[in-house]
């Protein structure tokens, strides 16, 4: 039997990053798939991405307001359970009213695990909303075995309603000839290879200055030409990016370009010689996935995630040891050979991941928790 799949698509409405990024997939992925189930999609604003795929059993709810919390707590789940949804898919938080089964996608805990990187009042809202949630829902969805240990070992939830779908890199995320890519970057940023790229919401869990310091070591004692290029949202804790840039006189060889727009970040993967993501700790990590994708090497944390999204793929190092990523940096620039041999282990790595495969498995969810299936 048909169900009727409520999901918050508020992330869909705006520059949301890796939430968007997540949504945009898993939904092109059940539309991909063959079912009859109508899937219909809650936002306070309309929906303008143009990736976002015509079919007909895709529904827009849109019901503004101008209060987000609100609309989550309230407007949202009133308007689907008048709906007659039989089963509801959020993010994080479970609003209590929702009267049919819910499924919460927890992306990662670290607000539990890392609480030095979020500030107070995250910290404070997210413990006391998301454990919560997470016992109130019929499914949680987090995006990597490693996420889910960390969930099951902090909240000692039954181990049969937590499951791991992993992410996938979006469908546009595909090489672009070198000259191309490092056109349309001149022309829009002002840039020049080569460079080192970093991706991700600028915050202290990044490790930024651990990688500003690699890479001045790794580049000014041989006086390499590259730049380090930094893509990213401004986030809590700009101040010791900052520091680490002045630290270690990069200032002129550092470009902060701010977020960028999904089309053109397979420009920066393709003309970049290598992303550094030395982050200590990931739900999952979609940047070092979309690089190799795109044929760009992925220096990454030695963390437990890294070793189910990168692999051997990458070279994979302790996010602590600067020295380390110095040397193995330094290695990468400076070796075509080993350049090219990680782009090739890179295109295998990320053809095992796939938002079709993730929405089916998140859709026999769905059905497991529907009452009328």
């Amino acid at each position: 039997m048909p169900m009727r799949i409520a999901i918050d698509a508020r992330c869909l409405t705006g520059a949301y990053t890796g939430d968007r990024t997540y949504w945009l997939g898993l939904v092109r992925g059940l539309c991909a798939l063959q079912h009859e189930h109508q899937m219909l999609l809650y936002t306070h604003a309309p929906i303008t991405d143009p990736f976002l795929p015509t079919d007909e059993r895709l529904k827009q709810r849109v019901i503004p307001s101008g209060n987000l919390r609100w609309w989550s707590w309230k407007q949202f789940p009133d308007a689907a359970n008048a709906d007659g949804a039989d089963v509801a898919h959020v993010q994080y938080t479970v609003p209590a009213r929702l009267r049919m089964p819910v499924v919460t996608t927890v992306h990662d805990i670290s607000f539990r695990l890392m609480p030095h990187c979020f500030p107070l009042k995250h910290r404070l809202l997210l413990n006391l909303t998301v454990p919560p949630s997470m016992r109130r829902a019929a499914r949680v969805i987090t995006v990597s075995e490693s996420s889910r240990q960390d969930i099951l070992r902090v909240y000692r939830l039954p181990a049969e309603r937590v499951i791991a779908i992993p992410n996938a890199a979006d469908e546009r995320m595909r090489p672009v000839e070198r000259a191309v890519a490092t056109q349309i970057l001149q022309e829009n940023y002002g840039l020049q290879t080569p460079f080192v790229l970093m991706v991700g919401v600028l915050q202290p869990r990044k490790n930024l200055p651990l990688a500003v310091q690699a890479f001045a070591q790794a580049v000014l004692p041989g006086k390499l030409p590259h730049r380090l290029v930094i893509v990213g949202k401004p986030g809590w804790g700009m101040k010791e990016l900052q520091k680490a840039i002045i630290r270690w006189q990069v200032q002129d060889r550092t470009v902060l370009t701010g977020y960028v727009p999904d089309e053109h970040l397979p420009c920066f993967y393709s003309a970049a010689d290598a992303l550094m993501y030395p982050s200590l700790y990931e739900g999952f990590g979609l940047p070092p996935l979309e690089a190799m994708q795109c044929g760009c090497p992925v220096l990454a944390g030695d963390i437990p995630v890294m070793h189910e999204v990168v692999g051997e793929a990458g070279m994979l190092l302790s996010a602590h040891d600067p020295v380390v990523w110095a040397q193995a940096l330094h290695t990468l620039l400076t070796n075509e050979w080993v350049r090219q041999q990680m782009r090739e282990r890179g295109f295998r790595q990320a053809s095992l991941f796939s938002w079709r495969e993730s929405a089916r498995r998140t859709l026999e969810v769905y059905e497991a928790v529907c009452p009328t299936r």
